[in-house]
């Protein structure tokens, strides 16, 4: 069954699909070239970049001669960024499709620009690339999360249209990394694509799509800093020309502060390297709380002419870590307070325009956060320059995920990413960390080849990382549950930093333990700095409990979870910072759980609905006054009618009114305030002030003795809000109750896994088996019984047999769930019952072979 979810705020963008005739699609394509053309003919003196993101087709699979055979009917207009992976990883079927996808489109350029330099520059796709210029392949590229740019000029024509034509392909290959992780490996063009027209000497792509020129700054301090800037200049022409270089610098206010100029003879078919250096008295430092940048421009001129241009941001700043005290940047401690993300959202998958990826790091900022990881790998130019404007302090990596292949051909990719990587983001200031693995002994290696292997990479990248770019740190992730492998192999000694991801009190041990743990690493391995990389739990809105547990997906657990862990991370100024996972949910294929296909453990769901908790994380680190009645999680509510009310908060004094009555006031720094509110049945409205804030939420509380609809979410300790608005309460005794459980012999069973031809898998999770009943009080009427079941273990026919007795009488006959619906796929049966004689009704499951179940029941009065 298809998940629909919706795709936020930006609504209908970049969905990828044009409703467009064949003929009307490919006029508009022209016409969008001839107006790019336009473009580049006004502006011939310097360089050009126009999108080409309208007018494609994509074909989804592979086909013989797809570079140049006709575009028929059975291509799909779309537009970039695209993935064919958007729904697929959502549905009820295992899997999602990888494999070969090919894209087309026509390009137009004029006479007029014969003799300059014409590249495709490709943001990124998904995982594999080959591209085409008029039947002919100009290049290929593996990896699905760099960019890749390719000079087509010798194949390209002018005035008469050009087939443009790239073979996608995101099948798992063991050489090609990520071969393994907890999310989804798109396909498509992912990202934007551009055409890009300069002069025959221009500042070069090299070999890894990179900007051409590196800024650094050498020397930097409150008083003074030294900026560099390198250029690589490469003459494509076929004659020597002796051009000059000239390199200025802009404040954050746009006003040129320094500027330098060199001359260079330009050989042909030769790339030069040509740097600039400046010493700007007090710079503007680049920080969290003040990200000022300054532009670093590189002109081209040849005489007065100038026939090349870029532009880099520049920051002045200068980080440390320490193993005893953490953080540091521009010679002050710093917590680094952060969060992971990954790069998909709901209705989209990865194909996100810019938009998107900016707004998401606009959150990020507005919920306090400083710090930023990319996993797991790099991510698009537009979060990056985000990151840069906002000011977040970035951890980028390549998908080095889980495990390594031991192989040449993968060695290599991993070394061309790393690289690749650096040379195209190495001039963003927010860049601190490097990182280059993430748990990759998850499995633990089987053998001592595998992981002598697994070092001696990462002792290789690290040499790259070092050589490319000796200016920032670096780091890799490690996990617990190879925690003293990392240690015994060597590979907790190879990176500047290590990181933890750690989920104490959700997949192992308890919350505390997670302090104790990182203790005991802080006195074995003094000298080493550390960042807690990962730590989150589950949680899907739709699931609460008064008795919240590991891996029951409650909102409560999570909340449990993250208000431990928060404190013991601040409590240790040797925990250089932290990153929650995640900061949104993501797709992930092979999880089931409540949400199946989701990892759920964000502060936002996939479609970016903030969920409550990550107000905890707002009022701990923002600035701005907090207040947060922290009940929009769970605004439909049942248990028992006495329970607690938080406060998310960073105010010293907040008073809490529950129907216009005081429940009084709570004071301190504590960022969790909370009250018990007696509800009544129907509405509550609740109202928070302090410092002149305010906050208000209503909650509606369903009364258990109350009979009109009883729902019970059979054998859980999670109340569920259906796909229909019901709520299902948990199957706990709550006292005055107008249901009860009749006990037999009955066992609660759970399986979190993916629940087929439903949205409410959580309704079908947890079951109880048996021989069992409940009996329901309610008046004398008519009466619509709603029994749900599922087949979670049995594969074959008659092997799970059982029949339902309702009051005395067995009104479906026996019940074979597989023979009926099969295994991990929902059944339901309707029934109306007439309560007669004050007796109420009973429901009572019998075993007619190995033991009934049952996942849900609900009493709804007809009349």
């Amino acid at each position: 069954m298809e998940r629909p979810l919706g795709v936020g705020p930006f609504s209908g963008v970049g969905r990828g699909r044009i409703e467009m005739t064949r003929d009307r699609q490919k006029l508009i394509a022209l016409a969008i070239a001839a107006l790019m053309v336009s473009a580049l003919g006004a502006l011939a003196q310097a360089r050009t970049k126009i999108s080409i993101n309208d007018g494609w087709s994509f074909y989804p699979g592979d086909l013989a001669n797809a570079a140049t055979a006709s575009v028929g009917a059975e291509w799909q207009p779309i537009s970039v960024p695209h993935t064919w992976n958007a729904e697929d990883v959502l549905d009820d079927t295992p899997g999602y499709r990888r494999g070969v996808g090919w894209y087309r489109r026509e390009l137009l350029l004029l006479e007029s620009q014969r003799g300059k330099r014409i590249y495709l520059y490709f943001e990124g796709v998904g995982q594999a690339a080959e591209v085409f210029v008029n039947g002919r392949s100009v290049g290929k590229h593996i990896g699905g999360y760099t960019a890749f740019a390719f000079d087509v000029t010798e194949t390209i024509r002018f005035g008469a249209p050009n087939s443009i034509a790239v073979k996608a392909d995101n099948t798992r290959i063991l050489d090609n990394p990520p071969i393994d992780g907890d999310f989804n490996m798109y396909g498509g063009i992912y990202r934007d694509v551009w055409v890009i027209a300069t002069d025959e000497v221009h500042v070069s792509f090299g070999d890894s799509a990179a900007p051409g020129v590196v800024v650094t700054t050498p020397q930097v301090s409150a008083t003074s800093g030294t900026a560099r800037a390198t250029a690589s200049v490469i003459n494509k022409g076929t004659t020597e020309k002796t051009v000059t270089i000239k390199t200025a610098i802009f404040d954050p206010e746009g006003k040129q502060v320094s500027e330098d100029s060199k001359s260079l003879r330009a050989s042909v078919g030769r790339e030069t390297h040509i740097s600039h250096d400046y010493r700007l008295p007090s710079p503007k430092l680049w920080s969290p709380d003040s990200p000022s940048l300054y532009r670093v421009v590189t002109k081209i001129f040849d005489g007065d002419k100038v026939i090349d241009e870029v532009s880099q941001s520049l920051g002045f700043r200068w980080f440390s870590f320490d193993a005893a005290k953490g953080f540091f940047l521009n010679g002050k401690s710093l917590k680094l307070r952060g969060t992971n993300r990954h790069q998909d959202h709901a209705g989209l998958g990865n194909a996100l325009p810019d938009s998107y990826h900016v707004r998401d790091l606009e959150i990020i900022k507005e919920n306090g956060f400083n710090f930023l990881r990319l996993a797991h790998y790099p991510q698009d130019p537009a979060v990056l320059e985000a990151a840069d404007r906002l000011g977040l302090l970035i951890w980028e990596e390549i998908p080095i995920v889980n495990q390594i292949h031991v192989s040449k051909g993968f060695n290599d990719d991993a070394k061309s990413m790393l690289r690749e990587m650096i040379r195209q983001h190495r001039n963003h200031p927010s860049i601190i960390l490097w990182g280059y693995m993430n748990e990759v002994y998850l499995p633990v290696p089987k053998t001592e080849e595998h992981i002598r292997a697994t070092v001696d990479l990462a002792k290789e990248l690290e040499a790259i990382c070092k050589a490319e770019d000796p200016t920032r740190s670096t780091a890799i992730a490690f996990d617990w549950g190879a925690r003293e492998k990392y240690h015994t192999s060597g590979l907790g000694s190879v990176t500047d930093v290590v990181g933890w991801n750690l989920y104490h009190g959700w997949y192992y041990e308890t919350f505390d333990d997670f302090g104790k743990f990182m203790d005991d690493q802080h006195r074995r391995y003094p000298k080493r700095p550390m960042i807690v990389s990962e730590f989150g739990a589950n949680a899907d809105r739709r699931v609460h409990s008064d008795a919240p547990r590991r891996f029951d997906s409650s909102i409560e657990w999570q909340q449990m979870y993250h208000e431990s862990f928060l404190k013991q991370i601040e409590a240790r100024p040797y925990i250089a910072g932290s990153n929650i996972w995640n900061q949104f949910d993501f797709a992930s294929e092979f999880r089931g759980e409540t949400i199946p296909h989701i990892n759920q453990k964000g502060m936002y769901t996939f479609d970016r609905q903030s969920k409550d908790v990550s107000f905890l994380y707002r009022a701990s680190y923002s600035t701005k006054p907090v207040l947060h009645i922290a009940t929009r999680d769970r605004m439909k509510r049942s248990g028992s009618r006495q329970q607690p009310i938080k406060v998310y908060t960073n105010l010293a004094e907040v008073e809490l009114f529950h129907n216009g009555r005081s429940l009084g006031k709570r004071t301190g720094n504590e960022r969790v305030k909370a009250w018990e509110a007696d509800l009544v049945a129907g509405r509550n409205a609740f109202r928070a002030s302090g410092d002149g804030v305010t906050d208000i939420a209503e909650v509606t509380y369903a009364d258990p003795t109350k009979t009109d609809l009883i729902a019970i979410n059979v054998g859980s300790n999670t109340e569920v809000v259906d796909s229909g608005g019901v709520l299902w309460q948990a199957d706990v005794p709550v006292e005055g109750a107008s249901w009860r459980l009749i006990e037999g012999t009955s066992k609660p069973e759970e399986t979190l896994r993916n629940v087929l031809g439903t949205l409410d898998d959580a309704l079908f999770q947890r079951v109880l088996e048996g021989n069992f009943g409940y009996n329901f009080s309610v008046p004398d009427g008519e009466y619509e019984i709603d029994l749900r079941f599922v087949e979670r273990n049995h594969t074959a026919p008659s092997q799970r047999v059982f029949k339902i007795v309702i009051n005395g009488s067995d009104p479906f006959g026996p019940i074979d769930l597989f023979t009926e619906a099969g295994l991990l796929r929902q059944v339901s049966r309707k029934v109306r019952v007439t309560a007669v004689d004050g007796r109420g009704i009973e429901v009572q499951l019998e075993a007619v072979k190995d033991v009934a179940t049952l996942s849900g029941v609900s009493v709804k009065r007809v009349f």
